[in-house]
């Protein structure tokens, strides 16, 4: 085990003795009762479901397990009051694993929730032949060992899959054409991987896509990919940890805490406390400050 890690299971060790985090969730659910949790999964196997609905009955406990549509309503003019006293938590997939499918779909229909689950097009077009594999190794995992991958690790969903969970009542986004590092790009690539993608995914949905998350880190994106986003799309969600305030976040830019179906108790109980969205306050500044910048040089 590294060093980083090590010291990263010890901090989340330290916070349950000590009871910071049962603090951290009572001063959450105080704050958020206006607000919303934005959490991101990638590959759900059968193997950690039993796991994964136990972090969906502490998740249930803590916030209100809910749809894209019903977090949307976080920005309505005329937004009615929250008479539950928990907050929104939303449930976002990326890259349209089979799993996501056939595990986390039914899980959280279970709960009441519905997920959102993020497509990358030239994956799923993979679904039924032998480049599936080697899509995910070039394109989506490029650090994956060359053997021992397990197949839920990277089977895609098949575009009849996707469709069916949007008429379930699930929301599909887009996760660029071929899972497409943003940054640097130049117009035209960027015009294929977030249009034609979104295109794509409305064709075999038969429904606007209305939520985008772009690829790897925080920063894997600069100001012209996020105008070609808002193109396209309504809500652009980061992987960049961060609760999301209404009064002060728009959906422009949303902020994603990512928790994994196979964290232990003691890791996804720090994750949703809210604790590790410290560490991430001055990324969220920049993206922040990132996206007002493009916005002052649109009006110029």
């Amino acid at each position: 085990m590294s060093f980083r890690r090590q010291a990263r299971a010890f901090l989340m060790q330290a916070a349950g003795i000590t009871g910071v985090d049962s603090l951290a969730f009572r001063l959450q659910r105080r704050k958020l009762r206006t607000q919303a949790l934005v959490v991101a999964v990638h590959e759900t196997p059968a193997t950690l479901q039993a796991q994964f609905r136990r972090q969906l009955e502490f998740a249930s406990q803590h916030f209100m397990i809910a749809s894209l549509e019903g977090f949307s309503a976080l920005w309505d003019r005329n937004p009615k009051p929250n008479t539950n006293a928990k907050p929104l938590l939303l449930f976002t997939f990326d890259d349209g694993r089979e799993s996501n499918y056939t595990v986390a779909a039914p899980l959280l229909e279970s709960f009441g929730g519905r997920g959102v689950f993020f497509i990358v097009p030239g994956f799923a077009e993979h679904a039924a032949t032998a480049q599936a594999l080697s899509f995910y190794r070039t394109r989506m995992n490029p650090n994956s060992k060359s053997a021992g991958t397990d197949v839920e690790d990277w089977k895609p969903m098949n575009p009849a899959q996707i469709a069916d969970l949007a008429r379930r009542g699930h929301a599909i986004g887009n996760h660029t054409l071929t899972h497409e590092r943003l940054v640097g790009l130049p117009s035209e690539t960027l015009e294929r991987e977030i249009g034609e993608s979104a295109r794509l995914l409305a064709s075999w949905t038969h429904k606007p896509i209305d939520a985008f998350a772009w690829t790897f880190g925080w920063d894997a994106i600069d100001a012209n990919a996020w105008r070609t986003i808002q193109r396209y799309h309504r809500f652009c969600f980061s992987p960049c940890a961060g609760a999301i305030n209404p009064a002060h976040d728009h959906p422009s830019l949303l902020w994603r805490r990512e928790i994994e179906v196979r964290y232990s108790a003691p890791e996804y109980r720090f994750c949703y406390s809210g604790l590790v969205d410290l560490f991430w306050r001055n990324r969220r500044e920049r993206l922040r400050n990132m996206v007002q910048a493009s916005a002052t040089t649109n009006v110029k």
